[in-house]
C-alpha cells in the first residue's frame, strides 16, 4: 500500500511539472506571438519641421514645387510631390534635393501630348522619407497654374469657376446664369451634382490660345474638355456669347457628368447627343434637321449597328440624331428615365440592354417609336443612304478622362 502511495505523489508531481512546463511554454508562445503581430518599436522615430512651402506657376512652360522640409532622424533621400487638378486624378514629379540648402524642388513641365491651359487648379501634397526610413506627408495644399502675362476675368458662383480673356466680361455672367438654370436639370438626370466645382477656361485672342498648346503645331480645334482637368478650355468671338455659355459650356460641362457618373464611349452619336440635350441655345434647329431627315425617307438605324458617325463631313448629323433619342426618352419616361439609363450603364449594363430595361420595350420596339415619333417610317433602312450635307459648326472634340 505504502509503494502503491509513493508512485501515486510520483505520478502527480511529474504531472504538476509537466503541467507547469507547459503552461511557461505557452505564456512564452503567446508572448512571442503577440511581439510578432504587434508594430515594431521605431528606434529613431523622427521629428518633422515643415518649413515655406511655395508654389511657382511658369505658364506656359508648367510650374514648379519647393519646400524646406528636415527630419531629425535623418537627411530626406526621398520624395515625390503629388497632384491632382481634379478628383479621382493623379500626377506627379520626384523631388530633387539641394545639397547646399536642403531645400526640396520638384518641376513638371508639359511635353508632346501634356500641354495644359492656365487657371487649372491643383490640390497638392509633399510625400518624403528620410535615410531612417521614416516617412511624411504634408497636409494639402491649393494653388492655380496662373497666366499672369495678361489681364482675366474671374468669375465663380456655386456651379463653376469661369474665366476669360479678350472677351467681353458679359461671357462670365452669362455662364454663371446658364449654369444655374441648368442646375437642377443636371441634378435630376445624373442622381448629383458633379463631385467638384468645374472650370470654363474662355479664350478670344488666338495667340493666347495658341499659346498653352505646347507641341501642338496646329491646334485648329475649337476646344476641349478633359475631366482630369475637372473643365473645358474653348475659343469663343464677342459675336457668339450667349451661344459660348448657354450651348457650348452646358455642353461641356455634360460630359463631365458623363465621366464622373458613367460609362461612355467618347466619339458616338450616342455620347454627344447626350450631351447636346443639355444645351440651352442652340445654333440651329437640331430637333428641324432630324425630321427633315425623317420625312425624306434618310433616317438611319441607330439601335442595331454602330449608328450615325460624329466626325468627318457629315459630323454634326450624328450629334442631332442622338439628341433626338435622348429627347424621346425624356419626353416618354422623364429625367427619372435618364438617370435610370446611365446609372445602369455605369453598373456595366450594356448600353442597348440597358435601354431595353429603363423603357420596357424590345429593342425594336424602341426603334420605331423613335422612328414614328420623327415621322419617319417604323423600318429603318436596309442600307444608310447618303443624307444632304449641311454647313454647320464643328463639333469641340472631346477627350474623356484617364
Amino acid at each position: 500500500m505504502a509503494e502503491w502511495r509513493k508512485r501515486w505523489r510520483q505520478w502527480v508531481y511529474s504531472s504538476v511539472a509537466l503541467l507547469l512546463a507547459l503552461m511557461v511554454s505557452g505564456s512564452l508562445a503567446l508572448e512571442a506571438l503577440a511581439q510578432e503581430d504587434s508594430p515594431p518599436t521605431d528606434q529613431t522615430a523622427a521629428i518633422w519641421t515643415v518649413g515655406e512651402l511655395t508654389f511657382e506657376s511658369r505658364y506656359p512652360q508648367g510650374f514648379v514645387f519647393t519646400a524646406q522640409i528636415s527630419s531629425s532622424a535623418g537627411p530626406i533621400v526621398r520624395g515625390r510631390v503629388v497632384w491632382s487638378h481634379a478628383p479621382g486624378t493623379q500626377k506627379s514629379r520626384p523631388v530633387e534635393v539641394d545639397p547646399a540648402t536642403g531645400r526640396l524642388i520638384a518641376t513638371w513641365e508639359p511635353g508632346p501630348g501634356e500641354s495644359a491651359p492656365p487657371w487649372l487648379g491643383l490640390t497638392y501634397v509633399w510625400s518624403v522619407g528620410d535615410a531612417a526610413g521614416n516617412a511624411f506627408e504634408t497636409e494639402p495644399r491649393y494653388a492655380e497654374y496662373a497666366d499672369n502675362s495678361r489681364r482675366w476675368l474671374r468669375s465663380e458662383s456655386e456651379d463653376i469657376i469661369v474665366f476669360s480673356q479678350g472677351l467681353p466680361p458679359e461671357v462670365n455672367e452669362l455662364t454663371l446664369a446658364a449654369m444655374a438654370e441648368q442646375r437642377e436639370t443636371y441634378r435630376a438626370a445624373w442622381g448629383d451634382l458633379l463631385p467638384y466645382k468645374p472650370r470654363a477656361i474662355l479664350f478670344g485672342d488666338r495667340e493666347a490660345w495658341n499659346e498653352w498648346q505646347v507641341g501642338v503645331s496646329s491646334p485648329n480645334y475649337a476646344g476641349l474638355t478633359r475631366s482630369e482637368w475637372g473643365g473645358t478650355v474653348q475659343r469663343g468671338t464677342s459675336g457668339d456669347l450667349r451661344q459660348l455659355a448657354y450651348g457650348t459650356v452646358l455642353h461641356e460641362v455634360a460630359h463631365l457628368y458623363q465621366d464622373a457618373f458613367t460609362v461612355m464611349p467618347a466619339g458616338s452619336w450616342f455620347t454627344e447627343g447626350n450631351a447636346t440635350f443639355f444645351e440651352l441655345e442652340r445654333y440651329y434647329d437640331y430637333e428641324g434637321a432630324v425630321r427633315a431627315l425623317a420625312a425624306a425617307g434618310q433616317l438611319p438605324a441607330l439601335l442595331e449597328g454602330p449608328g450615325p458617325g460624329v466626325s468627318g463631313r457629315n459630323a454634326r448629323r450624328g450629334y442631332d440624331i442622338g439628341y433626338t433619342f435622348w429627347k424621346w426618352l425624356v419626353d416618354n419616361y422623364g429625367l427619372e428615365g435618364h438617370r435610370a439609363l446611365v446609372t445602369l450603364i455605369g453598373q456595366g449594363v450594356r448600353r442597348n440592354n440597358a435601354i431595353e430595361q429603363v423603357t420596357g420595350l424590345s429593342l425594336a420596339e424602341v426603334e420605331q417609336r423613335w422612328r414614328v415619333w420623327l415621322g419617319a417610317s417604323p423600318i429603318p433602312p436596309t442600307l444608310i443612304p447618303t443624307p444632304p450635307f449641311f454647313f454647320l459648326p464643328s463639333p469641340t472634340p472631346y477627350t474623356p478622362g484617364k
